[in-house]
């Protein structure tokens, strides 16, 4: 397929989208705008009224207050499942009442059968078990609300929603208490103010969400009902009244904590050195202390502040092997920074799927990451800190105006040094990160009832260097942004913008670092729309988006263009895989949700992606089909099919010239069961192939079971076998190479199988006191085929060495000499036998108990085995490289001596 060809269908297949997005008989705009905060809705909005409670309320799920037999009480429910529009099939009856404190809930929830309950986390999904639900939009902007829950068992959901987006790790300090009869459960909730943002006047009027999910019936109502073919959420909520004379309550909370950790190390000496590991000595024992401040500087603006911060009962992340020369990219799950991240998200929508991640402008977990440093290559023995250390954080968030959210992040972190022996046997020091300040400012604007938003975005990083890191880090880094997002015709369609300019700056040895990193590799030999300049000592770039999106209705889908230009970076606070692109990104869905015979809902969907660089050249045309199918048993099962046309491929050569892509195709199939049975699984499979000899086969399955309510047990093991058919190796210098630009770039064909056995379980004593038990083992065996170098650019043919041309001889130490034209001319060279078998078991227990209100005692222990064996170690015939040996390997796995830790953190939370 041709360039102009490809472009052709895009473009075709563009205007066929847009034809079937343009909404029929649109009208010009009727009326005026009105004020920024006031929402027009497409049916009357459902109203409840608050009372004022003249006695104290215990909250003891009994319901027996006066206050609860003088509210009016909410008793219109309808169902959205299983039967769309219906009445609920039984009764709910919830009232509200207030004090100058807290807003109180009362809720009667009539059943005739058999509630089901489950004893449970906090914030654990409940999906399993009947639910109550109450959403408060306490600053009625339509966008921001906080959703309180509770099952038959008072366990406590709560989470912040902020534009469609849910934050679970919100944790607010609130009551509830239930209680069981034969005629069903009834329910009490206690949400203080000051853990609401609201408007400073008398007369409040809220956004107001009830929900009931009944688990045995798969029965979901709501107060305030939506369609399932038309935009919900926040703005379609119904209206509470009668909540006046409020106050914020106290200001301030404290939360000190105390820590203890206590390491136990695998203190082995390593092969060949005449030395023990000082750093290694069995068994060490730390302790600390640290703050957590919440000062809320009025009823809708709050500062967070954390001093010495520590996150010991934080799961690990899993283990992973990652051959590209792509960064991994770990979740953020700190709950200081997951806790009010909304505000600084920045944009909505965007290129996803086949097209890559968009950058993120933020990304959290730069800051207090592992140092990015190292000591010398020739040191014997190290100790170099997991993470850099933070000494200090706070954020500033809130609403101010009409309309206006804004937020504002500090956080500051150490420089941090890595003890280690030298060649010599003598201790040393080195630098392996520097001080730094890093610093996000955002700010949004809701307009036109929430319809309408626009925002800016800020963020800077400053390093002290010295003379270490200078050469490796940029002194600074900028990025700004602007953001845009309308929505019309009932939030059906949307249509969303940014544009983010990026600087950075530093010495030139750090600035042309960064200009040869995999994001960009400017200095392609062959890419002439590049400019690589090693003298630079600043980077200046863009990127920009633009999509529309019909997001309700039958028909759904969006259209998205993105461009990301070569010297555009975030990585020093954000996180970016590419630059150097334009991409194409589309999806075009039907959507059926009316039950019939054999399904409840389904749809299908599809559409093309494509991507190019800045010379136009195509790497990336996706032509994808994809389904997904809920059946009447509450199993649901879907598909997906791509195909893709020859292209090219400029980060393969990691430098190099530009290669091809041959043609290829990926399908994947997958089926979840009942979730309401006490055993549950779910499973996907997945393959893919290339003309070019790669292909990969992949099963994942997780299988679930509850042998009590208070049990959860789930295992997920996944099995990958792949090849792939160019694996890069190395780069090697060689003037003779004039038709690969003065430059070998080596490969081999790998072959690579992973097992994996992600293991989870999950016990609850009591709704505060609970026992979380993680484990992965991990298994990665790779063997690497014949060496072999790029033919020519532009093409994805190889001399094989041995075969083609030249020898490969393998040598006593493990090194492979390869001489690439025999008995030409060409200099010999060596490279590393990658062959590898890599072995891991991560565990992580974490026992968590909520002592009294707010206050946390964590109980943890963790366990790291790891060993990886190459082949530079073993002999390769001895060692079967590339295939698994389960019980070998399970054996092996367990002889690995393991690292240790246990560690105990108390808080303990203050209002004075």
């Amino acid at each position: 397929m041709t360039r102009r060809q490809g472009r052709r269908i895009l473009l075709t297949a563009a205007a066929l989208l847009l034809a079937a997005f343009l909404p029929r008989g649109a009208s010009a705009q009727e009326g005026s705008v009105p004020p920024a905060l006031q929402q027009s809705h497409a049916v009357a909005a459902p109203q409840a009224h608050a009372v004022q409670a003249e006695e104290p309320i215990a909250v003891d799920g009994q319901l027996d207050e006066p206050v609860w037999s003088a509210a009016p009480a909410v008793t219109e429910f309808t169902q959205l499942d299983p039967f769309e529009g219906r009445p609920a099939s039984e009764v709910t009856e919830v009232r509200i009442a207030f004090d100058e404190q807290a807003i109180y809930i009362g809720g009667r929830l009539g059943d005739s059968g058999e509630v089901t309950t489950r004893l449970d986390r906090r914030d654990a999904s409940l999906s399993e078990s009947d639910l109550f639900v109450v959403v408060l939009d306490s600053y009625h902007d339509h966008q921001t609300a906080y959703r309180f829950a509770t099952n038959p068992s008072g366990v406590r959901q709560d989470e912040l929603i902020s534009i469609g987006q849910n934050d679970s790790s919100w944790d607010p300090v609130w009551d509830v208490a239930t209680s069981l009869d034969p005629e069903g459960w009834s329910v009490e909730m206690r949400i203080p103010f000051s853990q609401l943002r609201f408007r400073p006047v008398e007369a409040q009027v809220w956004g107001i969400q009830f929900e009931r999910w009944i688990h045995r019936k798969q029965e979901q109502t709501l107060f305030a009902f939506t369609p399932k073919l038309e935009r919900g959420g926040v703005p379609r909520f119904g209206h509470l009244q009668g909540i006046g004379g409020i106050r914020q309550g106290r200001r301030l909370e404290l939360l000190p904590y105390v820590t203890g950790r206590a390491e136990y190390l695998d203190g082995q000496t390593t092969p060949g050195i005449d030395l023990e590991n000082p750093y290694r000595t069995g068994s060490e024992v730390f302790g600390n202390a640290g703050l957590d401040v919440k000062y809320r500087v009025s009823s809708n603006i709050t500062l967070d502040a954390s001093v010495n911060p520590d996150f010991g009962q934080v799961e690990v992340d899993p283990a992973v092997i990652n051959l590209t020369a792509f960064e991994t990219r770990f979740d953020e799950k700190r709950p200081f920074f997951i806790e009010g991240a909304e505000i600084f998200r920045f944009g909505e929508g965007g290129p996803t799927g086949s097209t890559g991640r968009a950058p993120e402008l933020l990304y959290s977990r730069r800051m207090g990451r592992s140092p990015q440093g190292s000591v010398p290559s020739g040191a014997l023995y190290s100790d170099e800190p997991a993470a850099t250390t933070i000494l200090g954080a706070a954020k500033l968030t809130g609403k101010v105006g009409e309309g206006w959210s804004i937020g504002l992040l500090d956080v500051v972190t150490n420089r941090e040094t890595a003890r280690y022996i030298d060649g010599e046997g003598l201790p040393a020091r080195a630098v392996v990160e520097a001080a730094a300040n890093y610093v996000v400012g955002r700010v949004r604007r809701d307009a036109n009832g929430g319809n309408t938003r626009i925002g800016g975005v800020f963020t800077a990083v400053n390093r002290d260097l010295g003379e270490d890191l200078g050469d490796r880090l940029h002194s600074a880094a900028l990025t700004g942004g602007l953001d845009f997002a309308h929505e019309w015709a009932e939030r059906t369609w949307r249509f969303s913008t940014t544009f983010s300019p990026s600087y950075v700056t530093g010495s030139a040895g750090a600035v042309a670092r960064t200009q040869r990193t995999s994001t960009r590799y400017l200095q392609r030999p062959d890419a002439t729309h590049l400019d690589y300049d090693p003298s630079a000592e600043s980077l200046f770039g863009y990127y920009a988006m633009t999509e529309i999106n019909k997001q309700a209705g039958a028909m759904t889908g969006r259209i998205a263009l993105a461009a990301a230009s070569p010297r555009y970076e975030v990585n020093d606070i954000g996180f970016q895989s590419y630059a150097d692109r334009l991409i194409f990104d589309t999806h075009l869905q039907y959507n059926q949700v009316t039950p019939g015979r054999f399904l409840r809902s389904w749809n299908v969907g599809g559409g093309p992606d494509a991507i190019w660089n800045y010379a136009g050249q195509p790497l990336l045309l996706n032509f994808n089909l994809n389904g997904r199918y809920q059946w009447a048993n509450y199993w649901g099962s879907g598909w997906r099919v791509e195909y893709t046309p020859e292209t090219y491929d400029d980060r393969l050569t990691r430098g190099g010239p530009l290669s091809r892509v041959p043609r290829g195709y990926q399908a994947s199939i997958n089926l979840n069961t009942d979730t309401r049975k006490a055993y549950s699984g779910s499973g996907s499979l997945a393959w893919y192939g290339e003309e070019g000899g790669s292909w990969g086969r992949s099963l994942d399955l997780e299988l679930g079971y509850q042998p009590r309510e208070n049990w959860e047990i789930r295992i997920g093991p996944s099995l990958s076998r792949d090849r792939t058919a160019a694996q890069y190796v190395t780069t090697v210098i060689d003037p003779l190479a004039t038709h690969t630009f003065a430059n070998r770039y080596v490969f081999a064909s790998l072959d690579q199988t992973t097992l994996g056995i992600e293991s989870r379980v999950n016990v609850t004593f009591f709704p505060g006191l609970s026992l979380q038990m993680y484990a992965q083992p991990f298994i990665s065996t790779g063997s690497y085929g014949t060496l072999k170098e790029l033919r020519a650019p532009g093409t994805f043919e190889f001399v094989r060495y041995g075969d083609d041309a030249g020898t490969v001889e393998r040598q006593p130490d493990g090194m492979l000499e390869v001489d690439p034209d025999g008995s030409g001319d060409a200099n010999a060279f060596l490279v590393r036998d990658l062959d590898f078998d890599y072995r891991s078991l991560l565990g992580n227990a974490v026992l968590r108990w909520e002592w009294r209100q707010g206050s946390t005692l964590y109980l943890v222990w963790q366990q790291h085995r790891e060993h990886t064996i190459t082949g530079m170690d073993v002999d390769p015939v001895a060692q079967s490289f590339g295939r698994l040996d389960f019980g070998d390997d399970a054996r092996e796995l367990f002889r690995i001596r393991p690292d240790n830790i246990v560690a105990l953190k108390v808080n303990y939370w203050l209002n004075p």
